[in-house]
């Protein structure tokens, strides 16, 4: 199948995300089309959804994960959040993460900077291990990277209203029990994954 996209609706209104209606027509193997509507949410304008303007080379935010080393006992920790989720109803265990502003010069500027107000630490040695990527195909639109970094200043963090976010440091070696309770910790899917990454890294 051939799949050509036509035009979207803007169908909500809001702030910060909003529902589309893709229109899309298709051309099928014995040549037949017929037309195709889609929904999606996006933080994106009507004019620059991804399925208008397909670019992958910059992401919508940015996930970190975040190492402590203990500069005597040489122990290693996860920078990991507690956050309120309002779409599930409930608080994730997760990464520190933020999207990127217009005049960020990419994902690296945006680490730094969302380190420092979302989790109070200053980083270096940033690395990224994955590329700006689709998050939620199924559903949105939002590419994001995730970068790894070294925390080298522990601070206070500075919240927007409504941000209820609580980050400590998790020694590794409680990472697996942490993994584990799937009853006290709801971790999403990258952020399980990234953590079974960490625990080999560092191993």
């Amino acid at each position: 199948m051939r799949w050509s996209y036509l035009y979207a609706d803007q169908d909500t209104h809001h702030r910060f995300l909003n529902l589309y209606t893709l229109h899309y027509e298709v051309t099928k193997e014995d040549g037949s089309k017929a037309p195709y509507e889609y929904y999606v949410a996006s933080r994106n304008s009507l004019e620059s959804l991804k399925a208008k303007k397909p670019d992958f080379s910059r992401p919508d935010g940015v996930i970190m994960a975040l190492y402590h080393v203990d500069p005597e006992s040489k122990e290693v920790s996860i920078l990991i959040n507690t956050q309120f989720r309002p779409a599930l109803g409930a608080y994730m265990t997760s990464f520190p993460a933020g999207l990127l502003d217009p005049d960020d010069e990419d994902d690296r500027v945006a680490a730094i900077r969302e380190a420092k107000e979302e989790s109070g630490v200053e980083i270096t040695d940033l690395e990224r291990l994955v590329p700006p990527s689709p998050t939620s195909s199924g559903l949105s639109d939002e590419i994001d990277s995730l970068i790894l970094a070294r925390i080298v200043c522990l601070g206070k963090s500075r919240l927007e209203d409504f941000e209820d976010i609580e980050s400590r440091l998790v020694p590794l070696k409680d990472i697996p029990a942490m993994l584990s309770d799937t009853d006290r910790y709801v971790i999403p899917l990258p952020a399980r994954l990234t953590l079974l990454y960490l625990l080999e890294r560092f191993r």
